[in-house]
């Protein structure tokens, strides 16, 4: 009898190691992907809200935009398929890995979609723009 308890102690001894091992190599992890996304502010004080709430967050960007009615953009990363933008969002952001990606998509919008380029803390280059044309502005009449 002490003899097949000591045998069960030693093969259950054996195994737990190699299931360890076993875990190890099976990663059921899934790799995050990041995107970064655009809110609009119609003032200060919620561009300065945001950047308090973030906390130093390094990828929380707070931007003045040349906009009429939205004064202020705030630059979000967020892990991807967290967020979902609403179609309708005045504002949308690219993030490209290289400048040339980057200068062609800026190049390619019209002025009328007030586009700004800059680069962000983890080495994107984002291209920011409105989602619609800007109305045009009507000389003034005497």
């Amino acid at each position: 009898m002490k003899t097949a308890a000591t045998l069960l102690l030693a093969c259950t001894l054996a195994l737990v190691p190699s299931a360890a091992l076993v875990a190890q190599q099976v990663c059921p992890c899934v790799p995050l992907t990041h995107e970064w996304i655009i809110e609009p502010c119609e003032n200060w004080n919620c561009a300065a809200a945001a950047a308090i709430l973030a906390n130093g967050d390094k990828y929380v960007i707070a931007i003045p935009s040349n906009s009429d009615d939205f004064k202020w953009l705030i630059l979000r990363r967020v892990v991807g398929g967290s967020v979902a933008m609403p179609a309708d969002a005045p504002f949308r952001v690219a993030a490209f890995d290289g400048p040339s990606e980057a200068m062609a998509r800026y190049s390619s919008l019209g002025e009328e979609f007030s586009p700004m380029m800059l680069t962000a803390p983890d080495g994107k280059f984002l291209v920011l723009s409105r989602s619609v044309a800007a109305p045009r502005r009507r000389a003034a009449s005497h």
